[in-house]
């Protein structure tokens, strides 16, 4: 067996076997997912996140792609939480595998080992397969989408552009933070301005392709236009914060918005908020970067309280999270780690491959989004397996 089945292979069996044990559950956003992924597969529309009682209106507060395909899946086979896990099991076979796959050009086949066995073995990832949230959906299109732009880079094939495209275009319907990623992974992905205009174009119009139809469908039905999703100057507004620490908050009444209607307008308006109070103290806004990348990166405890906020209330239940969160916490800086260590060789001399810079770049791009508006651990899961593909450059390439 090829080291990518094999690795994909084994992250799927490790997964599966979690999966027996504990079962998928719903918790956090999974409950709106899962309500909005049904009414969406009884054909009522991308409606009402919150409201539970008819009229629904027509909304866009929370991204719509992983409700779509989760809607989707139901069309076919029933509204069941197993459809969310299979999803799960599905982006995880993809996203070792590709991985895997950067790793052997990027280093070498015992690099690829490496890249394989800390995707799949990792105990955050594993146990996030329970999850109802989108974050193992995205790290897949995501690696995905490096992987065909590594492809391009190599070969100049105008299809492996337009293949990056549509997984950022779809990954952005899923986390448009992606799409702030696009453009710069495009330009990295070849060497000179010939060819970096075209995988820009190539990878652009399939990404527009997908994200622009939605676009029009917001500015149709909503009370102004938004890309994806409205809730950028909000999430601006809680990163802005000093009080939320980095971290996410919940919004509070009183704050500003309170009297105005629409979901783009009182977005909107929290964005100009955030901008003022940016504008107002710029010095104590940029210091929050250290405390938003410390809530991104420090630690990984997400995996563990979504189990743990799911089960009934009880002192054990307590403690078996502080033992999980220790195990994820020390598997996940073992990874950053590793990742480091690779950029520090780079920087020290040893070369720089495209794949490794490519992962680079994705990596180094999420942590600057975060920066800016608020950070939490489960973000992380998203680029895990890019830092996996750096750790494995650490070993010699031969």
């Amino acid at each position: 067996m090829k080291v990518p089945a094999l690795w994909a292979s084994v992250a799927v069996a490790v997964r599966a076997l979690w999966l027996a044990s504990t079962g998928p559950v719903i918790a956090w956003d999974g409950h709106i997912y899962a309500r909005t992924a049904l009414r969406l597969a009884r054909g009522m529309g991308f409606v009402d996140t919150w409201n539970n009682l008819p009229p629904y209106r027509p909304t866009a507060f929370y991204p719509v792609g992983y409700p779509a395909l989760l809607g989707l899946a139901y069309r076919v086979v029933g509204p069941s939480p197993w459809v969310a896990a299979g999803l799960n099991l599905l982006a995880s076979a993809a996203v070792t595998a590709s991985a895997v796959l950067l790793a052997q050009r990027a280093s070498s086949r015992h690099g690829a080992h490496l890249a394989g066995a800390l995707t799949a073995l990792l105990p955050g990832g594993v146990m996030y397969v329970s999850t109802y949230m989108t974050e193992p959906v995205s790290a897949a299109l995501l690696v995905l989408a490096v992987l065909f732009l590594a492809r391009h880079g190599r070969e100049g094939k105008r299809w492996s552009a337009l293949a990056a495209g549509l997984c950022l275009g779809v990954g952005g319907l899923v986390r448009p933070q992606v799409l702030l990623l696009a453009p710069v992974l495009a330009l990295a992905s070849a060497e000179g301005a010939r060819r970096r205009v075209a995988a820009l174009g190539w990878a652009g119009l399939a990404c527009a392709l997908c994200v622009l139809p939605w676009t029009a469908r917001n500015c149709a039905r909503l009370d102004g236009c938004a890309l994806v999703s409205v809730n950028g100057g909000s999430n601006l507004w809680i990163g802005a914060d000093p009080v939320a620490r980095g971290g996410y908050r919940d919004l509070r009444a009183r704050e500003g918005c309170d009297r105005v209607h629409g979901e783009v307008a009182k977005d909107r308006c929290y964005g100009r908020l955030a901008l003022g109070r940016i504008a107002g103290d710029p010095i104590g806004w940029a210091s929050l970067a250290f405390d938003k990348v410390h809530e991104l990166l420090d630690f990984e405890a997400a995996p563990a309280a979504y189990l743990r906020d799911a089960a009934a209330p009880s002192a054990a239940r307590d403690r078996l999270f502080l033992r999980r969160e220790a195990a994820l916490t020390g598997g996940h800086r073992a990874l950053c780690a590793l990742a480091l260590l690779a950029v520090v060789l780079r920087a020290r001399g040893a070369a720089w491959t495209l794949e490794a810079r490519l992962a680079a770049w994705a990596v180094g791009g999420s942590v600057a989004v975060h920066a800016v508006f608020f950070g939490g651990d489960r973000y992380h899961l998203v680029f895990s397996p890019l830092l996996a593909v750096l750790a494995s450059t650490t070993l010699p390439r031969r």
